[in-house]
């Protein structure tokens, strides 16, 4: 750490009356911005990937989905759609984690929402996110029910085609 660093974390100290108990650059940023550090971050790269493998069930939703666009639109569908929503789908990643890395908080995007919209829509915008984005996990969580019942059914025509 440099002398501008220790600077600036003396600066904050002093100003804020902040108590900091480290002095990683993670700490230094939060304390800029007026909060402090109370958790230890200790994922790994492998951990973080765990997690978010496990919440998002990518195997199981692809496999899911394949059934739809094989009766919809043929292997033509199937190629092309994966290809455009992995593009899609990677932008909306990428812009997620810009807006992570300027606007850090546990809200995630309704907190974006209130910050980023015109004053006179920030608490509807931060209002209808949410919403949202409790429908949204209510609809995965149907569309994996029925992706499970799907698959159970399937197996057991495997073992009584007479069905």
């Amino acid at each position: 750490m440099n002398s501008k660093d220790h600077m600036a974390i003396n600066n904050v100290t002093r100003n804020d009356d902040m108590e900091l108990k480290t002095l990683d650059s993670d700490a230094l940023k939060l304390a800029e911005m007026g909060y402090s550090q109370d958790l230890r971050r200790n994922y790994t790269v492998l951990s973080v990937l765990g997690v978010g493998f496990s919440l998002t069930n990518s195997w199981f939703a692809i496999s899911a989905a394949l059934v739809t666009g094989i009766n919809s639109g043929g292997p033509v569908l199937i190629v092309y759609g994966i290809i455009l929503i992995a593009l899609v789908s990677t932008c909306v990643g990428i812009s997620l984690s810009e807006l992570a890395s300027a606007y850090p908080n546990a809200g995630g995007q309704y907190f974006w929402a209130n910050e980023l919209a015109p004053v006179t829509y920030a608490n509807f915008a931060s209002y209808l996110t949410g919403w949202f984005a409790w429908a949204g996990s209510i609809f995965t969580s149907a569309s994996v029910a029925i992706a499970v019942g799907s698959a159970g059914v399937g197996c057991w025509q495997l073992a009584h085609p007479d069905l």
